[in-house]
């Protein structure tokens, strides 16, 4: 008798250690992140994978122009709609995304991360990026149109103009 207590202890610890491994494994998304997923579904993609917060920072003029570490500000915020002004002060998060049924995708042959930015719990835009190690190049928007595509200027009427904004000048 006391055998069969000590089997069904034994068994009910160890059930009750795999639920909870499997429910700490089930990682929650609440809050901007959430936001953030309604966001790329609401694009018609399907997340196939949540990277998390992949960056923050509180956005001001000297990220946008006047070195190397602004090019990947400048092509994030070259794809979108809204104006970078509006944001100057403010914390930007930056959630990640691997998704299906992309346009990148059969360009590519490959996944894409689609990347949303938020600040303040609202979505300011997003951008996207082919998954594939060692790949170089610009960011496209969230539906994969380039630079040139979302302004309808070429890269260096953009640059000039975008200089002359938010250069030191």
């Amino acid at each position: 008798m006391g055998g069969l207590i000590m089997r069904r202890l034994y068994y009910g610890i160890l059930i009750s250690l795999f639920a909870l491994i499997f429910v700490g494994c089930g990682r929650q998304v609440a809050g901007d992140e959430k936001i953030a997923r309604q966001y790329v579904e609401e694009q018609g993609y399907d997340v196939d994978f949540q990277l998390g917060e992949v960056y923050s920072y509180t956005l001001d003029k000297s990220k946008l122009f006047g070195s190397t570490e602004s090019l990947p500000f400048q092509q994030a915020w070259g794809v979108q709609q809204a104006e970078p002004d509006l944001y100057f002060g403010k914390k930007v998060i930056i959630y990640g995304f691997t998704v299906s049924d992309h346009p990148l995708d059969e360009i590519y042959h490959a996944k894409t991360n689609v990347y949303v930015m938020l600040s303040e719990g609202k979505v300011i835009g997003g951008y996207s990026f082919p998954d594939v190690e060692g790949m170089a190049g610009s960011y496209y928007s969230v539906d994969g149109k380039t630079l040139e595509e979302v302004t309808g200027l070429s890269y260096s009427e953009w640059s000039e103009k975008w200089g002359k904004k938010y250069g030191d000048s």
